[in-house]
């Protein structure tokens, strides 16, 4: 059987990326050093979540992968609050960090910013639901994915703007502003979304294992949407698609139980 935990490298990299930002440096080498480890941590995560976003077949895959684990209305339920709360503060942490300083956009609702690593996941996102599922799910999902983003921005804009006027002398091409507020307030929401989802959700509710166990990448991938999904179908919104993602769920969950043995209490039915 295998072990089911969090890929080692995925804890290495959230644990880098949290230690540089919330840190401050000492000298320029130690800045730079910072700088280029954070990087190299934001751009692992896209390219994680990117491959495995194209892995994924079509959007009843994607959905089926996510549901394995999460059959129980209550667990749902706890994502359909948790998954939102855990983009949302992921791409705060993301907007702290520029892609290109260079590179300027203006977008409704936010001021003119840099391109910053937050700008590719949700553009990436907004790309991969339209291309999976243009209608409902990508189309109807597009502007909460747009909400999340720019609230994110303008408050790592409001924060850092706040900071600029009592500091001087900085690097702007190479330091990472933060007053440490957003960034303590978003890692507050992002670990307890995961701590509620992982513990009450799936040890005690569902019985399993997070979908994150199976793949970083596919979980973060699929899950806000299956999350949103999950709100439209309440609401009696594409429901044939409901009934072709339970069928692709139940083949999951026998070949996953088949192979791997009992990994989640749902396999006692199969």
């Amino acid at each position: 059987k295998k072990k089911h935990c969090i890929t080692p490298i995925i804890i290495k990299i959230r644990i880098i990326f949290f230690i540089l930002i919330f840190t401050e440096p000492y000298n320029m080498n130690s800045e730079i050093f910072r700088s280029l480890l954070t990087h190299g941590a934001c751009i692992t995560f896209c390219v994680i979540v990117a491959r495995a976003a194209l892995k994924f077949k079509d959007i009843t895959d994607a959905l089926a992968f996510y549901g394995v684990y999460h059959r129980e209305p209550m667990n749902q339920l706890i994502h359909f609050f948790g998954v939102p709360a855990i983009i949302w503060s992921a791409l705060v942490f993301l907007a702290h960090v520029p892609f290109s300083n260079a590179m300027k956009i203006s977008v409704p609702g936010a001021p003119k910013h840099s391109i910053t690593y937050a700008t590719l996941t949700a553009a990436g996102y907004i790309i991969f639901y339209l291309k999976i599922d243009p209608y409902p799910g990508g189309i109807l999902y597009a502007p909460f994915i747009y909400l999340y983003y720019i609230t994110a921005v303008r408050l790592v804009i409001k924060d850092r703007q706040g900071m600029l006027k009592k500091t001087d002398n900085l690097h702007p091409e190479i330091k990472i502003h933060s007053s440490g507020r957003v960034l303590k307030m978003a890692a507050i929401v992002h670990f307890l979304a995961w701590y509620v989802q992982i513990h009450p959700g799936h040890q005690i509710i569902e019985g399993a294992a997070p979908a994150i166990t199976q793949s970083f990448g596919g979980a973060l991938t699929s899950a806000p949407l299956f999350a949103f999904y999950e709100g439209l179908w309440l609401l009696g919104i594409n429901l044939p698609l409901k009934e072709q993602t339970k069928l692709l769920v139940d083949q999951y969950t026998k070949e996953l139980c088949k192979n791997e043995g009992a990994l989640m209490r749902a396999c006692d039915d199969y």
